[in-house]
């Protein structure tokens, strides 16, 4: 969307083809947050720079991507959000005080980078708000807000003045619930943001209409061959096509081929529709690929009957801990959830059996915290029916009904909270770093991500290795271009988001690092192929 609006405003004919009968990919399912580098929000006294920012991510991607493509995502990105916000196709805040996932490397911002779209009123999309994907229960009870408010009303148990700043959610939820507006935040706003935005500029956009393969003539994309509705159609392209059809995660052959886990489609949040397609459309135009062996991870539940629910702030907060098989902890339970997965693989190709993992907690915990849809102090009798969530009045007992060696549990309880009470996990080093304080509880010390598990009854949860979507894809330059493997372009052929593979290379930066260069290579593509850009960098 971000590419079609940005090539309308240079004066470009546009057609947007959907494979589904939704709109909005998993963006729709997902907090919405973008990450901008030295964006124009950044200010009192929160600086960055393009430099800082390549410092940031060529110390963490190294030599996995052309560091002109780093140069140009760093320079473009807040150019990119700037042209949606002076035309009105998006209205944006800064993510209140969320740093980068690794905030004491060098080039890191200690907040700002990461921003989040401001609440909007679906019914301004009439008949398309019918289309929109709908987006996965992020927050508890239903409610409607921005990550930002979420974040101040998890805090409400241990300081209820955190209410003060998050005031807005309380008549906004009651409003929707009295008339129906439709408030939608998160991705699921974002991409109703941009949809109106499409929908006022008059660009169409096609439901049912999936990419069979791209028409190639004399080594140029000339347009693709669209399966619409049962039937097939030919739409030419004389300035490009540009694939932006997301990963493969819902392909389970291709994750059996190119994956290097034990993950499955089950445990993905990606949305239904991602299957691969504009990338086996690509590599049969000659294109090359590459990060094919990754993904974006995030530990996952998965309730009865529903949708996988990822788990972010919840292992930050103190009162839990993360065990394997063998009833150990194995990492910093607060990690940035890509790099908790990836621990998680390694576990079990190790031979120590992790997956699943068991988020384990007491009732202090669960009466302080929103975790997996739940309010604070509510959980619900399905839950626990299922099994999804397993309570017992004892560790020994939990660890039992887990089928878990109840004495390396139990060990491992006394010895984590040992350490909570004196506030220093000499194991892991929880809550040491600025991300995990920034997930964790500041009404508790002396670490406000630690506490001991004391309080029965205690409860256990089972993790698994999900993904936000998968990381490899068409291999791409600079300027958003489809190479070949040996470097060539493909002309006529761009690809942006998780059809291409990661500017971000293994790493992942920060809240949004997959829609902000997602958004970011969309635009360039739709400017380089109006002629305005030779090179981006």
């Amino acid at each position: 969307m971000t590419c079609a609006l940005t090539a309308s405003v240079a004066g470009l004919d546009v057609l947007l083809i959907e494979k589904t009968e939704y709109y909005g990919g998993t963006t729709a399912l997902s907090g919405g947050v973008i990450w901008v580098p030295d964006n124009a929000l950044m200010v009192d006294g929160v600086g960055d720079s393009a430099e800082a920012a390549q410092r940031y991510l060529t110390h963490n991607v190294g030599n996995r991507v052309a560091p002109a493509r780093l140069r140009a995502f760093v320079v473009q990105a807040p150019k990119m959000l700037e042209l949606l916000r002076q035309n009105g196709f998006l209205a944006v805040a800064t993510f209140d005080g969320f740093p980068d996932y690794r905030p004491e490397d060098p080039g890191a911002a200690a907040s700002g980078r990461s921003v989040e779209p401001k609440v909007f009123a679906g019914r301004h999309l009439g008949p398309a708000l019918a289309r929109l994907r709908a987006r996965s229960n992020l927050a508890p009870g239903g409610i409607v807000g921005t990550m930002t408010e979420l974040r101040h009303l998890a805090a409400i148990r241990s300081n209820p003045i955190e209410l003060l700043k998050a005031w807005k959610v309380l008549p906004r939820n009651l409003w929707n619930r009295l008339t129906r507006a439709r408030h939608l935040a998160g991705g699921a706003g974002l991409i109703a943001r941009l949809r109106y935005s499409m929908l006022k500029r008059n660009i169409p956009l096609w439901l049912n209409a999936a990419l069979d393969q791209l028409v190639v003539e004399n080594g140029t994309v000339t347009g693709a061959r669209v399966i619409r509705d049962g039937g097939v159609e030919l739409v030419g392209a004389r300035r490009g096509v540009v694939v932006t059809a997301g990963g493969f995660e819902h392909n389970q052959q291709m994750r059996d081929q190119f994956l290097d886990e034990t993950g499955s489609t089950n445990y993905s949040s990606g949305a239904p529709g991602n299957t691969g397609d504009g990338i086996r459309a690509g590599t049969a135009a000659g294109a090359a690929v590459d990060l094919m062996d990754d993904a974006w991870w995030a530990p996952s539940f998965l309730p009865p009957n529903q949708k996988p629910q990822i788990v972010i702030f919840e292992r930050g907060k103190p009162g839990n801990i993360i065990v394997n098989g063998l009833g150990n902890r194995f990492a910093n339970e607060a990690d940035p959830y890509n790099d908790l997965v990836r621990q998680m693989q390694e576990q079990q190709r190790s031979g120590k059996p992790t997956i699943p993992a068991f988020l384990i907690f007491d009732n202090n915990y669960r009466q302080r915290y929103p975790l997996a849809g739940m309010l604070p102090g509510i959980t619900a009798r399905q839950h626990l029916e299922s099994g999804f969530i397993v309570r017992a009045d004892s560790i020994v007992s939990l660890a039992e009904k887990l089928e878990l060696d109840a004495a390396a549990l139990a060990n491992t309880v006394e010895r984590f909270n040992r350490m909570a009470v004196a506030g220093k996990d000499s194991d892991f080093h929880r809550g040491e770093s600025a991300f995990d304080r920034f997930a964790g509880d500041p009404a508790v010390a002396p670490n406000p991500c630690l506490a001991p598990l004391i309080q029965a009854p205690f409860y256990a949860m089972r993790l698994y290795p999900g993904d936000l979507g998968t990381k490899g894809g068409l291999l791409t330059n600079e300027n958003a271009q489809v190479i070949r493997d040996d470097g060539s372009v493909i002309r006529g052929l761009y690809a942006a988001g998780n059809s291409s593979a990661s500017v971000m290379g293994n790493f992942y930066p920060g809240a949004g690092g997959t829609i902000g260069p997602a958004m970011t290579f969309g635009y360039i593509a739709a400017l380089h192929a109006d002629g305005q850009l030779d090179d981006v960098s």
